[in-house]
């Protein structure tokens, strides 16, 4: 296929052909400069095991996860998974919901001790929070509710159209190298929580395994296999807490990354202008705004699972460190209730300082047109570079919580 290259004077037919590495991220290449995979792509093993614990809507018809990726891609899915339907995804939801059911009849019902009423206290603030993760991720897969496909479509039809006519090098090498580490830390805390909840359920650990069997099977009587079905649901329950995050962190490094090409593209282009503004200047703020606007779609989604992060893991994280001070008295339930206690200030902090990087880098075009010089500025120079202070100097630029509060770093040090 070909495109044009535009805001130069005499426009050159360039040749792209698109490669497909063997990572799986189909991109385009022109004159061997790279530009932004496919965001469907980059989070499809994220995606992929979201379907098979269905928090996800995979589309079976097609074999991809929905319509906007048969738009952006060039064919079915290699390697498709377990293809979900909706009535697998409305059990899964339900069955989620149903553990804060069981829990909420447990406390109310009364009896119990109370280590018990606190380990079901600390149980329900988790299952709340799985619970409305599973539920929210769910929605943003659906084309009807969701705006991931709305995302997706942007990406490929605006941005890495930008990108491919600017002719900037965009780091796929480095997404790639961070996609890998998110999603080996994501796998390798699935597998520490579920190793962790069996030892303390079926190792003879005393209270804390008694407290910890009730909770599987209270208000039914307690027995083991009530206990082994409810360590299976535990197990879904672990990837709905846990798979959102780093789909969110690959989405921010993406569209980060985004911002710093666009950024270094543009000081290169006003030094070898001699520090006066390119010409192009009208296209790279173009660039910028559709950049901006794939956080303005995913925030549609996102900023609600922000609110419950953060509203959640603070009542929830009192009643892990509580439980350590207090209970279980063996060197492994304090080892667990630490590992809790980790990732679940881990989580936030991680999620929270992505999203305030990328607030960083989206305003931080403002250096090198600052130090441009424009003492013979055309008007429409002129023009396009009031446009772009306004961008860039208005409305804080990011992931929000409930659309209030964009996430910064001066948030997360408050």
């Amino acid at each position: 296929m070909y495109h044009e290259t535009r805001g130069v004077a005499n426009t050159k037919v360039l040749k792209v052909h698109s490669q497909q590495p063997s990572d799986g991220f189909t991109t385009d290449v022109i004159d061997g400069i790279q530009n932004p995979p496919l965001i469907s792509d980059i989070i499809k093993p994220i995606t992929r095991c979201m379907t098979v614990f269905g928090i996800y809507y995979w589309r079976k018809k097609t074999g991809i996860h929905n319509s906007a990726d048969a738009d952006a891609s060039t064919g079915p899915s290699r390697c498709a998974p377990l293809s979900s339907t909706i009535i697998y995804n409305i059990i899964v939801v339900l069955a989620l919901c149903f553990g804060l059911f069981r829990l909420l009849v447990s406390m109310i019902k009364g009896g119990a001790s109370t280590e018990i009423l606190l380990f079901q206290m600390l149980s329900f603030s988790w299952e709340f929070l799985c619970a409305v993760n599973g539920l929210i991720c769910l929605k943003s897969s659906t084309n009807r509710f969701g705006h991931l496909h709305v995302f997706y479509k942007h990406w490929q039809e605006k941005v890495t159209t930008d990108f491919r006519e600017l002719k900037i090098q965009y780091n796929n090498k480095k997404l790639r190298r961070a996609f890998l580490i998110t999603f080996t830390i994501t796998w390798m805390v699935i597998a520490l929580n579920i190793v962790v909840i069996g030892i303390l359920i079926f190792a003879p650990l005393g209270e804390v395994s008694d407290a910890f069997g009730l909770l599987f099977t209270s208000p039914f009587p307690n027995s083991t296999p009530l206990i082994a079905v409810g360590f299976i649901f535990h197990f879904y329950k672990t990837c709905a807490w846990i798979l959102p995050a780093p789909l969110v962190i690959i989405s921010s490094l993406a569209i980060k990354y985004g911002f710093l090409a666009l950024c270094d593209a543009m000081e290169r282009e006003i030094s070898l202008s001699k520090d006066r503004l390119t010409d192009r200047l009208r296209y790279f703020r173009k660039a910028h705004l559709n950049l901006c606007r794939c956080i303005e779609i995913l925030d549609k989604d996102i900023n609600i699972l922000n609110a419950n992060w953060y509203a959640v893991n603070v009542p929830l994280t009192c009643f892990v460190l509580y439980s350590l001070i207090n209970f279980g008295q063996d060197i492994f339930s304090k080892a667990a209730f630490t590992f809790w206690l980790v990732t679940g200030l881990g989580y936030v902090a991680m999620t929270s300082f992505f999203a305030a990087s990328l607030h960083e880098t989206a305003h931080s075009l403002q250096e090198p047109l600052l130090e441009a010089e424009t003492y013979d500025i055309t008007p429409e120079k002129h023009a396009q570079l009031n446009l772009f202070f306004v961008k860039l100097n208005g409305p804080s630029i990011g992931f929000t919580v409930l659309t209030l509060i964009t996430i910064t770093k001066e948030l997360m040090l408050t």
